[in-house]
């Protein structure tokens, strides 16, 4: 196969692919072809069939109409005539209508007359003469139970049947009978029966002929052959279902089985030629109308059709081999130039002409590409000539620039591990502040903690000097009533002064108020002391507040034990009563005036300490929020201190690997200098 010419690799490629897709086509025409004719035949086998029918019910339409209007005709006299009146009228009916051979009157028992059961007047044909009998009309005959009589009797007025058709021996004709009812105000009173010979039938049947073998049968509802090209089986009664061809039986028995208005077809085989069977229903009697047809008549134009397709193929076949072998040796040629050309290229030889191109396919294209590669490789060839001189100059130049940068890296790759290791130490020295920072945020939020303790202290103070404040008040207020109620007493005392009994009543009571200056002073002292350097003023009241405690003690002690001497020393107890009264008044009271001042001051000291406090609370915690910042700033320097050294370490190995390749661009350079001298070497060959 290799070895083969392309002409023949062409025949055998496309000569087996036509040849199958002739054959193909060949072979679904004629497949289409004979589906369209069987499709054709069909229908027309089935136009045809359907038409007779109609046809031949037409004719027996005809007895049918005249059978209904002689029981309408009887049905409207009969009570009115004698059976002598009828033979006039149907003498005519059978003299007119050739296909009538008798007309019978059939009445109900007693009905016509009283006295007779069986009245049943027959005319009929006897050659040119119409006869009329009463051989019928006995018991022997008992017209009652023949089935002309009870199919009348079951048909509803205005309607008539026809029985199945029978053979005559006598007259040599297929005849049958067609009976109408009697009726009278919806009585049954009778039937017509009105017998005919069914050669015009037959005649038509037998007028049906479809192409050359194409010919049609008649069976009556029980298979009977009616009409059939062979008369033998009509005279006999032969039922096709009992033919001694078993298909003709077969296919006899399918007829009688379905029963339908519409046409159907089937096979079968007679003398062996395949047979197609196409029947339906002849309307309003039940009988079959066949048209049987050689099947090979069907198939013949489609094998004559495919004859002629094959040898058209053949033909064809033969043209395209010529035609192909034609293309191929054109094909050929140029294809021999092409390769003729080739050669000379592949040999090195630029100095031959271009190929003559006067082509317009794809072959002419690739002559042309041809050309196209011839002058461009010889342009290339003669760049590359010219270029491999420089290639070898910049060579030289580049290892030199190779060297150099090389150099240069070395130089940058000691400059970035210095810029590392700055980038270390830096960031150990923002480690170091980082630490710190966290050291002073710690010592914010104690001082933080420490503010807020003293604002709350600042607080309680608050309150505790307003408590004194009122205190103080209530004391002053309390004081100024009591000198006012000793004064008061005093003049009473002058007044009263025999009356000694109230001296110890009110030696208690100065006793108690001594108690309470005594635990006032005491409270004064205490709280001095918590108020430190501002409370030393109030300190020094309460002092002699409890001076004047102390003494009014003694004093009321010594009242109570002179208190026998009263009288005597009453004198003296109210000049010592008026000087109290002036201390209190020009002292105490003023005393008392200072302590409320000055706790009213204390509070005010203390608001005062407790908002300063709340503001260096604020400026605390403004001082840990900078102070956290700060942190956090530092925390980001550092990460980026060692994000630089990360990178300052990735930029060391870039440079060092862009020295390699630099150095690698010096080994390139030494081998592309060994590459120049080659490629001038390799150039040379060629001629241009």
């Amino acid at each position: 196969m290799k070895k083969m010419s392309l002409k023949a690799k062409m025949l055998l490629c496309i000569l087996p692919v036509m040849g199958i897709a002739m054959a193909i086509l060949t072979y679904i025409a004629a497949q289409e072809l004979s589906s369209n004719l069987q499709t054709a035949n069909t229908d027309s086998m089935f136009q045809n069939v359907s038409a007779n029918a109609v046809g031949v019910d037409s004719k027996l339409e005809i007895i049918r109409t005249t059978a209904i209007n002689i029981a309408e005709m009887v049905s409207t006299s009969y009570k009115f005539v004698d059976t002598d009146n009828y033979k006039g009228t149907f003498t005519k009916i059978i003299i007119d209508n050739d296909s009538i051979l008798g007309v019978g009157v059939w009445f109900e028992p007693n009905v016509f007359k009283a006295e007779e059961k069986y009245i049943g007047p027959y005319w009929y044909r006897d050659g040119s003469d119409i006869v009329e009998t009463w051989d019928y009309s006995n018991a022997e005959y008992d017209y009652f139970n023949q089935e002309y009589y009870t199919n009348a009797k079951a048909l509803p007025n205005g309607q008539a049947k026809i029985t199945d058709p029978y053979y005559d021996p006598s007259s040599g004709m297929v005849m049958s009978s067609c009976s109408a009812p009697i009726y009278d105000n919806g009585q049954f009173v009778g039937c017509v029966t009105v017998d005919m010979e069914l050669t015009n039938v037959a005649d038509l049947v037998s007028s049906i002929k479809i192409g050359t073998t194409g010919r049609a049968l008649l069976l009556s509802n029980d298979g009977t052959y009616i009409y059939t090209d062979d008369p033998e089986k009509v005279s006999s009664g032969v039922k096709m279902q009992e033919d001694p061809n078993p298909s003709i039986a077969a296919k006899g028995a399918e007829i009688l089985a379905k029963s339908s208005d519409t046409p159907s077809m089937g096979i079968m085989v007679v003398d062996g030629k395949t047979r197609l069977v196409t029947y339906r229903d002849v309307p309003n009697v039940g009988w079959k109308l066949g048209i049987v047809m050689d099947l090979d008549e069907i198939e013949g134009p489609v094998q004559a059709a495919t004859r002629t397709l094959v040898i058209i193929c053949i033909v064809a076949l033969i043209i395209g081999a010529a035609i192909i072998m034609i293309f191929v040796m054109s094909i050929a040629k140029s294809i021999n130039s092409v390769k003729e050309f080739a050669s000379v290229l592949a040999s090195g030889d630029f100095t031959v002409d271009k190929i003559d191109n006067r082509r317009g396919d794809e072959l002419g294209a690739m002559s042309e590409s041809l050309n196209n590669m011839f002058e461009s490789n010889k342009d290339v060839i003669s760049k590359i000539s010219d270029g491999s001189v420089k290639v070898s100059e910049t060579s030289n130049g580049l290892a030199n620039m190779a060297n150099e940068l090389s150099n240069q890296f070395n130089d940058i790759q000691g400059n970035i591990s210095g810029v590392n290791d700055a980038m270390m130490s830096s960031g150990a020295a923002t480690e170091q502040v980082n630490a710190s920072v966290e050291e002073v945020n710690a010592s914010v939020h104690q001082l933080a903690a420490e503010t807020e303790k003293t604002s709350a202290d600042a607080a309680d103070i608050k309150a505790r000097a307003k408590d004194i404040e009122k205190e103080s008040q209530q004391a002053h207020d309390y004081a100024i009533s009591i000198a006012e109620q000793r004064e008061a007493d005093l003049e009473e005392a002058n007044e009263k002064a025999k009356v000694v009994d109230q001296i110890g009543t009110l030696a208690d009571t100065i006793a108690e108020i001594a108690d309470q200056i005594n635990l006032l002073s005491l409270n004064a002292s205490i709280e001095a002391a918590r108020a430190g350097d501002a409370g030393k003023g109030f300190a020094v009241v309460a002092s002699e507040i409890n001076k004047l405690a102390s003494s009014t003690s003694e004093a009321v002690e010594q009242i109570r034990e002179t208190i026998d001497g009263v009288q005597e020393a009453f004198g003296t107890l109210s000049s010592s009563s008026g000087e109290l009264l002036g201390f209190i008044k020009e002292t105490v009271t003023p005393d008392y005036d200072k302590f409320v001042g000055l706790a009213k001051q204390y509070g005010d000291d203390a608001g005062s300490f407790g908002d300063s406090s709340e503001n260096i609370a604020q400026m605390v915690e403004n001082i840990r929020a900078a102070m956290e910042e700060v942190s956090k700033a530092i925390q980001n320097i550092a990460e980026s201190t060692q994000d630089t050294a990360d990178l300052s370490s990735r930029v060391n190995d870039s440079v060092m690997a862009a020295a390699d390749v630099v150095s690698s661009v010096n080994d390139m350079t030494n081998k592309q200098e060994e590459v120049a001298g080659t490629l001038e070497e390799i150039v040379g060959k060629f001629k241009l």
